[in-house]
């Protein structure tokens, strides 16, 4: 007799690392989380890029109703497609519903009980204020937002002094960091890592290996 799980009277707030593609540990990931229709599903950014199946991979967020953030690589998406053959034939993918879909999604998600951004926080700043590049983007922070990546300058979330926790992707090289209020859950799942999804009220992660390695940064390339 197949085992049946209990339904939640209350849901959760799931919150989802950098898919890049990533299909097959997305599923994966649903189904080891159970999820049900009262949870709450939010998505860090980069669904898209280096992994195998980009558009499938917006195709199940978006029919699920999850909420996802804009990432760094679904705005340069939208800012090079006229220009790009690879997001051309990706809009052919896509089509034009879901490609609005992707117009439209926040650069930060909050509520009182969290922050969730893409790769960060402007320093002393709520995200409305900053300037999008700064979110989509940030992992070390100089000043200025001028160079946000020399690791010579202190990681944005050394800097932060806020109470509301924070839950970002983005910084895969980092890998899963958890602080007392920051979050890190780019746990590099394209680079043969791990997928990870950290659950709010439950203060637990969650963690799916890749299946294999999908992409290698040009620098270790041999």
């Amino acid at each position: 007799m197949p085992f049946a799980f209990l339904k939640r009277k209350k849901g959760r707030t799931i919150f989802i690392g950098d898919v890049h593609g990533c299909l097959a540990e997305l599923r994966q990931m649903i189904q080891v989380l159970r999820v049900q229709p009262i949870d709450r599903v939010i998505l860090l950014g980069d669904l898209i890029n280096r992994g195998p199946d980009s558009a499938g991979v917006v195709a199940y967020v978006a029919e699920r109703g999850f909420e996802c953030l804009m990432g760094n690589h679904e705005s340069e998406y939208l800012a090079e497609l006229d220009s790009s053959e690879t997001y051309q034939k990706l809009y052919q993918q896509l089509g034009p519903t879901l490609h609005s879909w992707i117009v439209n999604r926040l650069y930060y998600i909050e509520s009182d009980l969290f922050m969730a951004v893409h790769a960060g926080l402007e320093p002393g700043k709520h995200p409305a204020e900053s300037r999008p590049g700064v979110i989509l983007n940030i992992r070390t922070w100089d000043g200025s937002g001028k160079d946000m990546k020399n690791p010579q300058n202190p990681a944005w979330y050394s800097l932060y002094t806020g109470q509301r926790p924070v839950v970002y992707g983005h910084w895969a090289r980092a890998g899963l960091n958890l602080r007392p209020t920051t979050i890190g859950l780019d746990s590099g799942c394209v680079y043969g890592r791990f997928l990870s999804a950290w659950i709010l009220e439950e203060k637990r992660v969650v963690q799916v290996p890749a299946e294999r390695v999908y992409y290698v940064p040009p620098a270790l390339r041999k």
